[in-house]
């Protein structure tokens, strides 16, 4: 007999393949259904571990490999479902910062809302001089009081839609190349804060006073660099992005992903779109 789906995240059999996909197909079907809501779909899956199995339990995955995450986008791919929330820079680029670099604190306060797609992120990294080298950076980060004092433009992607950024600003005065460099969890709903979207889909970020917390610093002050270069390498393996079959795609976010949604409602209007583009790529 095939085990239940268990209630604990460490409960699962990641040890054995062929007794995880029993398992967890057995879970899909008792929690997918058409008629919940994309929150709730993705709540299901985050709590359940299967969003970032990757991970470990106490982040909110389940300590498996990635063999075992194959298995789970094969399982949900199956049936057809709403995909766990992997686009976008949140899961496959703050998180592991995150799990490096960050403070118990900001684990607490921002893992889980990027793991069950509720928050959206952005990268503020690059600037609009068109130079890759982070050393570049001219944006500027100054201590005023507790917290820190942002004046920065930037260039992203999708800033529009998003309600943090992982920001790399200079934070330590007369500093050049990629020393003094600090990084920050920046919140965007400032009014401080601009952001405009040009016609190349890329937006402009702009801060004159902005500000952030002491707890939204990563790590020390003067490490941005080593937190960059997170970033960089997991850019260069990220899967986000890639077709899984049987599985659509919504963006993370209040505002980008429409939350209350149901999945069926998902379904029913991306399918009949993704048909015609593979019947005329076809034809």
């Amino acid at each position: 007999m095939t085990a239940q789906p268990p209630t604990d995240r460490d409960a699962w059999p990641v040890m054995d393949a062929t007794a995880f996909r029993a398992v967890v197909r057995k879970w899909i079907t008792a929690n997918w259904s058409t008629g919940i809501t994309v929150r709730e779909w993705w709540r299901r899956l985050a709590d359940a571990g299967l969003t970032v199995p990757t991970w470990s339990s106490a982040l909110g995955g389940i300590s498996a490999t990635t063999s075992i995450q194959q298995v789970i986008e094969d399982e949900l791919g199956r049936i057809v479902t709403v995909a766990p929330p992997l686009g976008g820079v949140g899961v496959h680029l703050v998180g592991p910062v995150l799990r490096q670099f960050g403070a118990g604190l900001q684990r607490d306060r921002h893992l889980r809302s990027i793991v069950d797609g509720t928050s959206n992120w952005c990268l503020l990294i690059d600037e609009p001089d068109g130079l890759d080298d982070a050393g570049s950076v001219a944006s500027l980060g100054t201590r005023d009081g507790a917290g820190w004092a942002i004046d920065a433009v930037k260039m992203s992607t999708d800033a529009d839609l998003a309600d943090r950024g992982l920001l790399l600003v200079r934070t330590t005065p007369g500093s050049t190349g990629r020393d003094g460099l600090s990084c920050f969890l920046l919140a965007l709903d400032q009014p401080t804060i601009s952001v405009q979207r040009l016609s190349s889909g890329s937006s402009v970020v702009v801060c004159h006073g902005a500000t952030a917390d002491a707890h939204d610093l990563v790590g020390d002050a003067g490490n941005g660099w080593q937190v960059a270069q997170t970033v960089f390498a997991h850019q260069q393996t990220s899967l986000a992005g890639r077709i899984r079959r049987g599985l659509v795609d919504v963006p993370s976010g209040e505002k980008a992903g429409n939350l209350e949604r149901t999945t069926g409602d998902v379904l029913t209007r991306t399918l009949p779109r993704r048909m015609t583009g593979i019947e005329r790529r076809r034809s």
